[in-house]
């Protein structure tokens, strides 16, 4: 849930890597070799135990992949259905439920968060809307300081409302609202808030009936428990040994709107089309307006944020870390394609182990399309 792998390409990484696929030979026999030969280097420089990848081009064909080790103490192979944390893809799924509620008129983006945190400082000045695009000004309590805390207490009690506390506490730090726009988990715990606030349902069942069962997203969920369901274990490098730790047991409520679901290849691929091609849940007009973007203030315009939503380049969706995974899942409008990867490794220092991976496997699946 960091900011720092969402700001991969605002940071200025260019990556060189060979990009043969033409429209006829994306799917090529070749084409694929490449891929996997792009897999395999990237498994082997960042230690990691396994990846999937999905990637789907209507009209054109579909790859699906899973490479390495789902569990490193049974040696078991991983399986492309496997469940996975999604981390901060989580903010997606906030944002359209929120997104839902503004088109049933039950709240509005304009409406000042004071109305559900009125004790919360300056929350007469923030808007829906600056939460929404990451314009509030606020300080995110999920920085590096706790991450290292949540790291080392992992099944730590800690709430989102706790979250929202500690950075209540840290009102010396906020900046005036929608004058930056500077990734925040802080904003999307706040919505989840909202969302139960509003609705007066518990936040899990809320997204079953309102996102994943309307759009047959079998696999999706938000926890309420610290275990991964499933045999998919996830996996941090140990900064003293080298030795990867397994992490799989991790409380979730921490992260919250900004980072706890649950989900795996098959619904990503589902979510990313609905998230940024024509939607299902969301008005047409309200979807055109969540996809107008703002670069990152201070970041390369390649990196863009609109309403849960992340633009890079041409492509359109949100990346994703929480200790043990690491998620891509990406949609580009032209083809109307869809790339989702995972990786089951993720350290203390939430530095991203699959953006690097994303980036050199669309260069050589998309060399028209992408600018890096």
């Amino acid at each position: 849930m960091s900011r720092r792998a969402i700001m991969l390409l605002a940071m200025g990484v260019l990556l060189c890597w060979p990009g043969l696929a033409a429209a006829g030979e994306r799917f090529s026999r070749e084409n694929l070799k490449l891929v996997d030969r792009i897999i395999a280097e990237e498994m082997r420089a960042k230690n990691l135990p396994s990846v999937v990848l999905g990637v789907w081009v209507p009209g054109e064909g579909r790859y699906v992949t899973s490479v390495g080790t789902a569990d490193l103490r049974s040696g078991r192979r991983r399986e492309p259905t496997e469940l996975f944390r999604i981390a901060s893809i989580t903010k997606t799924v906030i944002a359209t439920a929120i997104l839902q509620l503004a088109d049933e008129g039950r709240l509005s983006k304009w409406d000042r968060i004071s109305k559900w945190f009125p004790d919360f400082p300056g929350a007469e000045r923030i808007r829906v809307y600056d939460l929404l695009r990451m314009r509030s000004g606020l300080a995110d309590s999920a920085d590096h300081a706790f991450l290292q805390e949540y790291y080392r207490n992992r099944l730590t009690t800690l709430t989102p409302r706790d979250m929202i506390a500690r950075a209540a506490r840290r009102a010396d730090e906020f900046q005036p609202p929608n004058e930056t726009t500077v990734y925040n988990n802080l904003n999307y715990m706040m919505l989840e808030q909202i969302l139960e606030k509003v609705t007066g349902r518990r936040i899990d069942r809320l997204l079953a009936d309102r996102i994943f069962r309307p759009l047959g997203m079998r696999n999706s969920f938000y926890p309420q428990v610290p275990y991964l369901y499933g045999r998919l274990h996830g996996y941090s490098q140990d900064e003293g040994s080298g030795r990867l730790v397994d992490v799989t047991l991790l409380n979730p409520a921490p992260a919250g709107g900004a980072g706890a679901i649950v989900s795996n290849l098959t619904d990503l691929h589902i979510w990313a089309k609905e998230v940024c091609g024509a939607s299902r849940l969301l008005k047409p007009a309200t979807q055109a307006a969540r996809l107008r973007t703002r670069a990152f203030t201070g970041g390369s315009p390649l990196a863009r944020y609109g309403e849960g939503v992340t633009k890079l380049g041409p492509f359109c969706g949100h990346n994703g870390t929480i200790f043990g995974f690491s998620s891509e899942m990406w949609y580009l409008p032209p083809l109307k394609a869809v790339v989702v990867i995972n990786v089951n490794r993720l350290d203390a220092d939430d530095e991203s182990q699959s953006g690097e991976l994303f980036l050199k496997l669309t260069k050589a699946l998309f060399p028209d399309y992408v600018p890096w």
